[in-house]
């Protein structure tokens, strides 16, 4: 009888679906210019102050259509962590420069840095992926003010990762907190 048990809790085991078949194609810089940036500023945006012949015109989700998109934008931020996260994916392509030298790391030393720690710079991520999910949650509630204030988790997610990884060695102010009224008039929350 046991030796039944055994047998069929090995057939059990080795019918575990398999995991599936992915390939990275991209690098952590395609999918920051491709996705990360392009959706954050979907998010950022949608609650805003632009300064124009009109006056101060506020800009905030006015309709389903409105929040639909920073709903999907929210989304595409968080899925895009993992992304950024899928083991073997490169900062850059091979031979490929910073675009900033000396202001930024070359890629292979961003590569390096990430690779000595995997797990904080899985932890970076996945502040970045929460910032994104209380997003959605404000979109579920309709909430612009907090749509608002949650792009400063983006904000300073995505900046303690590049301080970490992209620009370690320069010196930046923390970020004061941004409400509202404090934002730029021409570009809101960029």
């Amino acid at each position: 009888m046991l030796f039944l048990a055994a047998l069929v809790l090995a057939a059990c085991q080795g019918s575990k679906p398999s995991e599936p078949p992915y390939v990275v194609s991209g690098t952590i810089k395609d999918i920051m210019q491709g996705i990360v940036d392009t959706n954050a500023d979907v998010v950022w945006q949608s609650v805003s102050a632009v300064s124009n012949e009109k006056g101060l015109q506020e800009i905030r989700p006015q309709n389903d259509e409105d929040w639909a998109k920073v709903r999907h934008g929210a989304y595409a931020l968080a899925e895009a962590t993992n992304l950024l996260m899928m083991p073997g994916r490169r900062v850059a392509r091979p031979g490929e420069k910073s675009e900033t030298p000396g202001i930024e790391l070359e890629p292979e030393e961003m590569d390096a840095l990430i690779a000595k720690d995997r797990p904080e710079f899985y932890k970076r991520a996945a502040a970045l992926r929460e910032a994104a999910l209380e997003v959605v949650a404000a979109v579920d509630k309709k909430d612009a003010d907090k749509v608002f204030e949650v792009g400063e988790h983006i904000e300073r997610a995505c900046e303690n990762c590049h301080k970490h990884y992209w620009y370690p060695n320069e010196v930046i102010p923390d970020l004061p907190p941004l409400t509202p009224e404090s934002a730029p008039a021409t570009t809101g929350k960029k």
